[in-house]
């Protein structure tokens, strides 16, 4: 059985990261945009993170065996000092490449270092839904911690979708919890649960939830690079599940194929 993490940094995760997850049958990893920046960013410093996740990093997990695909967007936490016109006007051009699943990730985040403003932020969001709505693509939508704010912004980030006519099926809110999942089922979007301690979830209290929701729109995902999460916390989550007694087709949904419905992959492994 192979696995997909639905969320992963690839530019952050080493070699040695990599082949660990490929030797923990990680075949497959979508991974959004990311850049830690500090302040505000040109346009062009956004377009080289496009291309640099295209033209390099997902082939820096092919060589080790896993499928790539990558989400492109606008993040949040890396906002454009200039020319957010022009970077919306190109957006749909990288949709339309066959390794783009999807836009992401965006949303809201208070503790955004480059621009915190929730109008602001707002404004991005809904501009990047119009965009998912009518070039027929996935969103992955980031709400952040502590809980009443990842509440508060999943039900913003739902509002405004419906609110602008995107397909609900189109739509995953990630970094779920036991805080926000039933408005997320509820609202026929998908819930990604990614492992991380931090936002409160471990291999098994996922598992658990899984478990409880029982639900053919959840997933896991690590969110992860070296420098915070565990890369191979969705194979922990398929062994978490395996210990409680779950199937293995139950397993493969959970870390895998429910996935793959969400952003569209019709084909996995490719390296099987």
């Amino acid at each position: 059985m192979y696995y997909i993490d639905a969320h992963t940094h690839l530019l952050d995760l080493s070699i040695a990261s990599l082949k660990e997850m490929s030797l923990h049958n990680i075949r497959g990893v979508i991974s959004p945009v990311h850049l830690g920046a500090f302040k505000p960013v040109s346009k062009d410093t956004i377009i080289d993170v496009w291309d640099v996740q295209l033209e390099k990093q997902l082939g820096r997990a092919k060589q080790n065996f896993i499928d790539a695909w990558a989400m492109i967007g606008i993040s949040m936490v890396s906002t454009p000092r200039d020319g957010v016109e022009e970077l919306l006007a190109l957006l749909p051009s990288y949709l339309a490449r066959p390794e783009v699943v999807a836009v992401g990730e965006v949303g809201f985040e208070p503790g955004s270092r480059t621009n915190a403003d929730p109008a602001y932020q707002q404004m991005l969001l809904e501009r990047q839904v119009d965009i998912v709505r009518d070039a027929g693509v996935t969103i992955d939508i980031h709400v952040p911690n502590p809980m009443d704010r990842k509440v508060e912004a999943t039900k913003r980030s739902l509002e405004i979708c419906r609110e602008r006519g995107l397909d609900m099926s189109k739509v995953v809110i990630d970094h779920c919890t036991e805080a926000n999942i039933d408005l997320v089922l509820e609202a026929g979007a998908y819930a990604a649960i990614s492992v991380q301690p931090w936002r409160v979830m471990n291999p098994e209290n996922t598992a658990d939830l899984l478990l409880k929701k029982k639900s053919d729109r959840v997933f896991v995902d690590s969110d992860s690079s070296d420098l915070i999460s565990d890369p191979l916390a969705v194979a922990k989550v398929a062994f978490a599940l395996k210990a409680r007694g779950a199937d293995d087709a139950f397993i493969d949904a959970c870390c895998c194929t429910n996935c793959m419905a969400a952003y569209g992959i019709r084909q996995f492994p490719a390296m099987g």
